[in-house]
């Protein structure tokens, strides 16, 4: 059985190699020459391939025209956004320079006895419960708590712990808004 074996696996690899690896100088003469139906898809190509050009011309131009609306409208946009957030801005006097830290919920009402919110509650030993305040780069406040530190000093009340140490310590103009002007 053994002597079979051998000369029977040689004549099935030559017969893959012959069916799939090689090609024969035919095969090769016949593989330069484009068939009837290359010859039709080449010819269209051809007829079309100026009609593309100028196409492809055309798609860079309006993606320019595009880009360049986008960018304007986009500006538009901002002017518009800054002018109206201009105009809905309340009197505001500068009242300086204060130093800002973060505090956290610790359970308890404020010294004003309402429960600080994130993004309202300040607490400013410095200035009168109830004062609404801007701050720069902020937004508007309201004192309602008190604290331990200095004059010059406004702790916000962020929702977390680790909110309150990526705040750190800042420096921002104050503003108190004026509603009665």
């Amino acid at each position: 059985m053994k002597k079979f074996v051998k000369p029977m696996v040689i004549g099935i690899v030559f017969a893959v190699l012959a069916l799939v690896g090689t090609r024969t100088s035919a095969m090769d003469t016949a593989a330069e020459e484009p068939t009837p139906l290359d010859k039709f898809t080449m010819n269209i190509l051809e007829s079309h391939k100026a009609e593309v050009e100028a196409k492809a011309v055309n798609d860079a131009k309006c993606k320019i025209h595009y880009d360049e609306k986008i960018k304007n409208t986009r500006n538009h946009t901002r002017e518009i956004r800054d002018k109206q957030i201009e105009e809905s801005k309340p009197d505001m006097t500068l009242i300086g320079t204060y130093q800002l830290t973060a505090y956290v919920a610790t359970g308890s009402p404020c010294a004003s006895g309402v429960y600080p919110t994130a993004g309202r509650t300040v607490a400013c030993n410095s200035l009168a419960l109830g004062t609404k305040i801007y701050i720069e780069g902020l937004g508007e406040y309201v004192v309602e708590d008190t604290g331990g530190m200095g004059g010059g000093v406004i702790d916000v009340f962020v929702s977390d712990y680790s909110s309150a140490i990526n705040f750190g310590r800042q420096t921002a103009n104050v503003y108190i808004i004026d509603e009665n002007k």
